[in-house]
């Protein structure tokens, strides 16, 4: 059922129910002056013609009947006279007021008093006053016809009058309901024209509100999304390069050690070759000392870059010999620095990326530690924990600077986006009482 329609039926309910209670208001004032009406004209009647027959009741019957005919009606009262064997010999006229219309039985019914009827005897029959409420009633029934007649024009009216109002009240309700289709069909950019009405108007106002919103979180999604493949395709990007930077890192420490080295050593050889000739003059023998301390210093300078391009032993040794040599050596060249290494189970093989990150990792962090934090002690702890590897590296140093997530710490932001790179997560910030931390976490399967 529509609105409308509830609105009609709530209305037609509400007046009949009214003109309901006002009938039955009317039946009981109508009963009440039916019978103070039938009374009064019963009892007039009755002591007029107990006073009659009282005096001329020994008379003649047609000085009754004359009497009677002169008399005529007397109101709410029926006057007969029967003869002797009952037969009837007179009945006083009908009331001329509203003649040939009577009430419905069922109204007579409800409204009509106790029956009255009085008797008085005479010299040759009986004389019967009876009370006579039929034109009482029927003043009744026809107020509550009026009133019936009132009521279904107020129902006529009110639902004609409230069906237009709905109407009008209700008539934005269907382009909201065409507005909230085209939500669902996708069109997020549907608004609501401005409705009359304070209801309407609120209703299309939140509809805008949320028909906004929704198109601005769905706008906000799509950037995200681009956003998101733009950065999984940086990533990837970045990872080509990352990896192709390894594999020219390799081959480039390959060619220093293998073919670099090897002329190096040559040339310093020839070199103490020139400077063992016996007939060599000074001269010469400086010549060669200078070439083949120059050589030599080549060589030192060589081999301690090799293991910042690449370390061969990574590819011979494995990442846990590589990172012994590699803290040895920081032992060496930092003596004050206490540098600890804690290598648990490790697999076989973690795969070429994840070696190369674990160690460039390790790698910055402990630069990092040696020369911006001023260590005194430096904690490396490396293990494999429910199929993930764990590294944990912890200094004493003065900690990180409040902005160091701001552009232009690469170093740390690349340790991050290395561990996003194999799967895993990096967590990286301060420690109680003093110093950093690094925590990295990996699936091994990556």
């Amino acid at each position: 059922m529509s609105l409308r329609a509830q609105f009609n039926l709530l209305i037609a309910v509400l007046i009949s129910v009214f003109v309901g209670v006002l009938l039955l208001q009317q039946i009981r004032d109508t009963r009440d002056s039916v019978r103070e009406e039938i009374e009064a004209g019963n009892l007039v009647a009755t002591r007029l013609l107990s006073s009659f027959v009282q005096t001329y009741g020994d008379t003649s019957r047609p000085a009754m009947l004359d009497y009677l005919t002169h008399l005529g009606r007397v109101r709410s009262t029926v006057i007969r006279l029967y003869d002797q064997e009952g037969g009837l010999i007179y009945t006083s006229p009908l009331s001329p007021y509203k003649a040939g219309r009577e009430a419905p039985a069922w109204y007579a019914a409800l409204v009509a008093p106790v029956p009255m009827k009085q008797q008085f005897d005479t010299f040759d029959g009986v004389l019967e006053v009876a009370a006579d409420p039929s034109r009482a009633i029927l003043d009744g029934w026809d107020e509550a016809l009026r009133l019936v007649g009132i009521g279904a024009i107020a129902i006529l009216i009110g639902n004609v009058l409230v069906f237009a109002l709905v109407r009008r009240a209700t008539k934005p309700f269907a382009r909201i309901a065409r507005g909230i289709d085209e939500l669902q069909r996708g069109n997020y950019h549907t608004r609501l024209p401005a409705f009359h009405g304070a209801e309407a108007g609120a209703i299309g106002q939140a509809f805008n509100r949320m028909a906004q919103t929704i198109e601005d979180n769905l706008n906000a999604r799509h950037e995200a999304a681009e956003a998101r493949l733009r950065l999984e395709q940086s990533r990837e990007l970045a990872e080509t390069v990352r990896a192709r930077i390894e594999d020219e890192r390799r081959e480039i420490a390959r060619e220093l050690h293998d073919e670099t080295g090897q002329s190096v050593t040559a040339i310093k050889s020839l070199a103490l070759a020139l400077l063992k000739r016996p007939h060599s003059d000074e001269a010469t023998r400086g010549t060669a000392q200078l070439i083949a301390d120059t050589a030599g210093r080549l060589y030192a300078a060589m081999h301690e870059m090799i293991p910042r391009l690449r370390p061969l032993t990574l590819d011979s040794l494995g990442l846990a010999d590589t990172l012994r040599e590699q803290v040895a050596e920081w032992r060496h060249l930092h003596p004050h620095v206490d540098i600890v290494l804690s290598i648990g189970d490790m697999p076989a093989s973690l795969g070429d990326t994840a070696t190369v990150t674990i160690y460039r990792v390790i790698q910055e962090a402990v630069t990092n530690a040696l020369r911006h934090a001023d260590a005194g002690r430096i904690e490396i702890d490396l293990r494999t924990e429910a199929q993930a590897l764990l590294l944990r590296i912890a200094d004493d140093g003065r900690g990180l600077p409040e902005h160091w997530r701001q552009p232009g710490h690469y170093g740390l932001r690349g340790i991050i986006e290395r561990a996003h790179a194999l799967g895993g997560e990096a967590r990286i910030g301060n420690r109680e009482p003093q110093g950093a931390e690094i925590e990295l976490e990996v699936p091994l399967q990556a």
